[in-house]
């Protein structure tokens, strides 16, 4: 459905540049962060997770000092397990849950100029997650009847989805014209995973917040 859309947003955006006599130019950008993960809902399962990101935006004038800017990032994300919990008889969760997704961040905002060398953004929206692969090392159920080797499982056979959604805001400052820093926070729409325990149902939600360095071309 948001594809759809991108028609509308660039037309409004040419409309825009040739009201103002200008041309309408679209910056690209380079952005690496530092990530902090959240597991709302993981009850006592995992840890607060780190991680880190790598991608590129594209930022499309709108009118006045608005702006349209999505991207693509290539993420890697951790969560240890806080406790030894019952994956079957013969296995617990142990180690970290290891995440590498696809981010497909599209965000609306706004820009202000406080002086000649700095300017300000503030920006929202939404993020859709397309996780390549969740993987997670298990350790031996020590009390069950027969010894086992270590295990590795596949997570996306586990109840964690393929793809999760978020939604992104972000304050961010540009100096010398190409220089970037900012902070980002997403908030979980959809679950990151959703399956049975022996103790109930569990249901994760991957909150997060970065710090972002980039520059613009």
């Amino acid at each position: 459905m948001k594809a759809e859309f991108l028609p509308i947003i660039v037309a409004l955006a040419s409309a825009s540049a040739a009201q103002a006599h200008e041309p309408w130019s679209p910056v690209l950008g380079v952005r690496a962060g530092m990530e902090v993960s959240m597991p709302a809902g993981a009850r006592n399962m995992y840890k607060t997770g780190a991680g880190l990101n790598v991608g590129l935006t594209v930022r499309m004038p709108l009118a006045r000092h608005f702006f349209f800017e999505p991207g693509a990032y290539f993420d890697f994300m951790s969560m240890t397990a806080k406790d030894l919990i019952s994956f079957d008889e013969e296995y617990l969760y142990e180690g970290a849950a290891n995440l590498y997704s696809l981010r497909l961040p599209m965000n609306f905002g706004y820009s202000l100029s406080l002086d000649d060398n700095w300017v300000l953004d503030i920006s929202t929206g939404p993020a859709v997650n397309f996780n390549i692969s969740a993987r997670q090392n298990l350790d031996p159920n020590f009390g069950a009847p027969e010894i086992v080797p270590d295990r590795t499982i596949d997570l996306f056979d586990h109840g964690w989805k393929r793809v999760d959604v978020k939604w992104g805001f972000g304050i961010s400052a540009t100096f010398a014209e190409h220089y970037m820093i900012g902070l980002t926070a997403d908030i979980a729409v959809s679950p990151l995973a959703s399956f049975d325990t022996t103790s109930g149902k569990i249901r994760i939600h991957r909150n997060s917040v970065a710090l972002m360095l980039g520059y613009n071309f």
